[in-house]
Parts: structure tokens; C-alpha cells; sequence
């Protein structure tokens, strides 16, 4: 993460990485190309009715928005590619998955099932802009929430914006066979291929997309999975999934997941893609039960 003391430092730096001009980001915005230059120099603020605009249209968490935008800027730890952010440099990265068992209280209220359009359509796009993946079919996210709707949730920021997510899909096993054998790719995937049967063996917990822009968001969404197979005691089923980070590798392999393949990308400077297959039994209770 690198330390933003100015919006326009971070507009700036948002523009290279994503190979926009001032006229680009004009033009998402809906503003003259000379305001523009003016936020990236600090010589205005943006106005208050533009932040939201930012927020949908440019993708930046809005408690980034609303600590730089000011005549007194409050510093934010920010990763523009990831879309994660940090009001402390000691929150910067996750050390350990042993944090997500600590008793921070969670703020329930803020985590919904995944309900509407909305909801799938910002699942899909942190998917399609963080790893240029082509991603699932939205009515497999819409399915999935109805079939397992305790792992299917989203998470609000106090100011009522998306936050983060956790889209986790009940593939029956022949079907994730085929993405384990890489003979299918998760956009293949569909409806069919998910399974309500929670009675066959064994079960498979699919991780389409875990996300949150904070690592506070990200500690509320996975203390709530960690508590559901806590809670379900399950005699045998797979945590699986297919993840484009490298700090996320490492959390899961921790929690007892293990690498089954990884896949050099496609295209130049995309992500590469590392399959991980496990139980999450070890980690939540010590034991195998």
C-alpha cells in the first residue's frame, strides 16, 4: 500500500495505473477536463455531489474519497490495483490467518445476503477489474444466495457504499472436477452445475470472489464463514477455490488449504491463477472431526 496525503496525489496515480488521460477521467465524470487538472493539483476540492460519482464510477472505496477530499486530508494506506485501503500503517497486511479467530466484535448489521441486481453486479465487477477475469453468469450469483444464503453476503461502509463481499457457490462434485482438471473455466460455469444437495458427499464450498476494502471489512465477512462450518460441523466437504493473490494464497494455505495448480495468465500482465483445495476443520478446531 502506498501513503495518500492528497486526492489528487491518489487521482493522479489512479490515472497511470489504469492508462487514463485527464480528458478520460473527464469524461467518467461528467466534468471539464480543466477541473481535472485542478483536483490532481490540489488547487480545489471535489464537490461533495461528485464523490459518489467517483465512488461508481471510478471504483475507489469512499472513505478514501472522504479522508483525502478535505482542506485538512486525513493520510489513507491505499492499493489502487486491490482497491484496499488502511487507516493505519499498522493495518497494511494481514500477518497471520490466526487473526481472523481473535474476538473483535462484529458489526453484524452491516452484512446482508446477497439480495439484488446491485449486489451481483459489484460482486462481478471486483472480479472483472481486480483480475481482468471473465467472470460467472449473474444468475449462478443469484442462485447461489438462494441456496446458501449464510455465504453469500455483502458488506456496507457507515456511509451506506459496497464494502466488500463473500460469493461462495455449492458446486456439486463432478463439476468442480472439471475446473480442478482445468477442463472448464469458472465463466463456463452453470446454473446446473450448482447443487442445493447439502445430504451428498462430499460437499463443495466453491469460493468465487472474497473481498472487502478494508481489512476490518474483510475480519467481519470471514469471522461470519468461519462460523457457519463451526456451526455445521460437516462429516466431509471441500473448500475450494480459484484465487488470483498472493497474500491471499498464503492466508488460505494457513487455514489449511493446499495448492493443487497453479496457471500462468493468459495475456500479458494479467494475474495468474492458483486453484486451493482443502478443510477448514483444522484451523477452526484444532482437530479433524
Amino acid at each position: 500500500m502506498k501513503t495518500y496525503n492528497s486526492f489528487g496525489e491518489l487521482l493522479a496515480d489512479y490515472r497511470k495505473c489504469n492508462n487514463l488521460s485527464q480528458l478520460d477521467i473527464a469524461s467518467l465524470l461528467d466534468v471539464d477536463v480543466r477541473t481535472v487538472s485542478r483536483w490532481e493539483k490540489n488547487e480545489t476540492l471535489v464537490k461533495p455531489d461528485k464523490e459518489p460519482v467517483i465512488v461508481e464510477r471510478l471504483f475507489i472505496p469512499y472513505q478514501v474519497i472522504r479522508n483525502l477530499n478535505s482542506e485538512n486530508p486525513i493520510s489513507v494506506f491505499y492499493d489502487i490495483k486491490n482497491r484496499t485501503y488502511s487507516l493505519a500503517a499498522l493495518m497494511t497486511k494481514i500477518k497471520s490467518a490466526t487473526w481472523f479467530k481473535s474476538n473483535l466484535p462484529v458489526e453484524d448489521e452491516k452484512i446482508h445476503t446477497v439480495s439484488d441486481k446491485a449486489d451481483v453486479d459489484f460482486i462481478l465487477d471486483i472480479q472483472s477489474k481486480s483480475n481482468g477475469a471473465k467472470p460467472v453468469r449473474p444468475e449462478i450469483i443469484t442462485e447461489a444466495a438462494k441456496l446458501l444464503p449464510d455465504l453469500n453476503l455483502v458488506i456496507f461502509d457507515p456511509s451506506g457504499y459496497y464494502a466488500g463481499h463473500i460469493c461462495i457457490l455449492p458446486l456439486g462434485y463432478n463439476s468442480y472436477l472439471k475446473i480442478k482438471n482445468r477442463e472448464i473455466k469458472n465463466h463456463n460455469l452453470a446454473v446446473s452445475d450448482l447443487s442445493g444437495n447439502f445430504a451428498g458427499k462430499p460437499l463443495v464450498f466453491y469460493f468465487y470472489s472474497i473481498y472487502a476494502d478494508s481489512f476490518v471489512n474483510a475480519y467481519y465477512l470471514v469471522k461470519r464463514l468461519l462460523a457457519y462450518f463451526e456451526r455445521k460441523k460437516f462429516d466431509d466437504y471441500l473448500f475450494a477455490g480459484i484465487t488470483y493473490r498472493e497474500n491471499q494464497i498464503e492466508l488460505l494455505k494457513e487455514m489449511g488449504l493446499k495448492l493443487i495448480w497453479t496457471e500462468s495468465p493468459d495475456e500479458h500482465n494479467s494475474p495468474k491463477r492458483t486453484l486451493l483445495e482443502g478443510n477448514l476443520d483444522m484451523f477452526i478446531f484444532g482437530k479433524m472431526i
